[in-house]
């Protein structure tokens, strides 16, 4: 469960105004917002980067004794932020010996249908999207309750989408609360459970998924965030 209450904040010329919002046990709720404009502040108070003006954010645990589990997915916009030359194999063995559980690395690896050759290949030397699929394994690894996923699939291939939605819907059917920030209204229309419409950090209407079949959500986006 993720639970967000009056969080305020005011950054440049980006805000959050007393936003609030809930998220449910195997839900995903996709928050609409204009490209670049609250997404990236959001993130970044939620992922404890930034600190909020006012306001309280809430990840509940996986069971009972464990601490607050939530997983980050930021956009990653360039390969190179990592150790090029580093082989991805090596990567991960380096990652498990520090704790992460290698069985759900490869559990993610495996629905989006990597292929063991590319273990052996350099972080140059993968495309866009198997570089994708090796940084979602490993911010998935420590099998937490609660997922933020921040414009992830902006720009990326169809194939890669739907390997992405085939490994959200898995997380969703695990029960865990999956919150997605981003602009993109047919991905959102696609996945999610409930979407909301925020704009300068102000919650302006959200509804399930079900009830926005039947509204023009291309209209509303247009009429809400323009």
């Amino acid at each position: 469960m993720i639970q967000v209450r009056e969080l305020s904040l005011e950054c440049g010329d980006m805000f959050l105004d007393a936003l609030s919002l809930d998220v449910a046990n195997g839900e995903i709720y996709f928050l609409l917002n204009r490209l670049g404009q609250d997404s990236d502040l959001l993130f970044r108070v939620l992922s404890g980067f930034q600190k909020p003006a006012a306001g309280r954010i809430l990840f509940d645990s996986r069971s009972q004794g464990e601490g607050p589990g939530v997983a980050f997915i930021d956009r990653v916009a360039d390969v190179a932020d990592f150790d090029t030359e580093a082989r991805v194999g090596d990567w991960i063995d380096f990652l498990c010996a520090t704790g992460l559980n290698r069985e759900n690395i490869y559990k993610t690896l495996l629905v989006c249908n990597f292929h063991e050759q590319h273990l052996k290949k350099k972080f140059r030397e993968l495309a866009p999207e198997i570089f994708n699929q090796v940084y979602l394994a490993a911010c998935l690894a420590p099998d937490h309750g609660n997922i933020v996923i921040n414009d992830f699939i902006r720009g990326a291939e169809k194939g890669f989408e739907l390997k992405f939605n085939r490994l959200l819907l898995q997380q969703k059917a695990q029960g865990r609360a999956i919150l997605c920030l981003g602009g993109d209204i047919i991905y959102a229309s696609e996945i999610a459970d409930r979407v909301g419409f925020v704009k300068n950090g102000h919650l302006l209407f959200d509804a399930d998924a079900a009830e926005l079949k039947d509204m023009d959500i291309k209209g509303l986006y247009l009429k809400l965030l323009n």
